[in-house]
């Protein structure tokens, strides 16, 4: 069972269905992995324009966050198994989830 409050959502790879969630903590080492922004990240998703390696780094640690003790490796045998167009439509929801989750949380922020 996934709470969206905590960003948890759940992803189907293959036949398999996972548990994650990217936090503030995983978005950062994503970023410092990937040396661009979040934003400039899910910009070059969506324009058809990322590495698969990016791609592996992302699921990575949004499958950590979601409690998977997984490593690099399995996850690389997932992206093998999945495809290459039902892995990128996992990260551009996870990417979309966490960035919209982060611009409700400014919203709901006192002035």
């Amino acid at each position: 069972m996934t709470n969206p409050l905590k960003g948890e959502m759940m992803i189907t790879l293959g036949e398999q269905e996972y548990k994650t969630r990217l936090t503030i903590d995983a978005i950062i080492k994503i970023e410092d992995q990937l040396d661009r922004g979040i934003l400039s990240i899910t910009q070059r998703l969506a324009e058809a324009d990322i590495r698969l390696q990016h791609l592996c780094v992302i699921l990575y640690h949004a499958l950590r966050g979601g409690g998977n003790d997984i490593s690099e490796k399995q996850v690389k045998t997932i992206v093998d198994k999945a495809g290459l167009v039902p892995c990128c439509q996992a990260v551009a929801e996870l990417l979309t989830a966490a960035l919209m989750r982060q611009q409700a949380a400014k919203a709901d922020e006192p002035e």
